[in-house]
């Protein structure tokens, strides 16, 4: 006697299927042409992925965007010296640790992101134009779940306490 898959099972064979599809689409230089092509200065997609977690977290360390990005800190000096030679993000001091440099985004940085948002959300309302509203807000629903299930917030460790 066969036996359905256990939810789980199925929703794991959908996620095998969809996540190759997915990385596809939007790798596929149309794609990222659409999606970065209608502002100035032209941005790499690992440049505009990049601008975008500075301009989404704030003043942030190099150091945990060479975590976030699974790179050593020097790929990640040179990435981040690439869009403040465009104008999109600054260095300063931490004021809480002068060794360390804190990346922000420029306003020009910020602009520039949120129209790749704008142009990435028109690209998305197209390709979704025929779905229902019901199904619109389960994808949503879903999208936000996975996302935080793919990356959770990070928690700081708590200080250590003196002897």
């Amino acid at each position: 006697m066969d036996r359905a898959p256990a939810p789980g099972a199925d929703a794991a064979i959908a996620l095998e299927r969809a996540v190759p599809m997915l990385v596809r689409w939007f790798t596929r230089s149309d794609v990222k042409r659409a999606m970065l092509a209608d502002a100035e200065p032209a941005l790499s997609w690992t440049d505009a992925w990049l601008l975008g977690r500075i301009t989404d977290t704030g003043p942030v360390r190099l150091s945990e965007l060479a975590d976030w990005q699974e790179v050593d800190r020097s790929t990640m000096t040179t990435q981040v010296r690439r869009l403040e030679d465009l104008g999109m993000v600054e260095r300063d001091g931490d004021p809480r640790d002068g060794r360390a440099v804190l990346v922000s985004a420029t306003r020009a940085g910020a602009a520039r992101h949120r129209r790749t948002k704008l142009t990435a959300r028109s690209l998305y309302e197209k390709l979704l134009d025929d779905w229902s509203d019901d199904d619109l807000r389960a994808a949503a629903q879903v999208a936000r779940r996975l996302t935080q299930t793919l990356e959770p917030p990070r928690v700081s460790p708590a200080p250590a306490k003196g002897p």
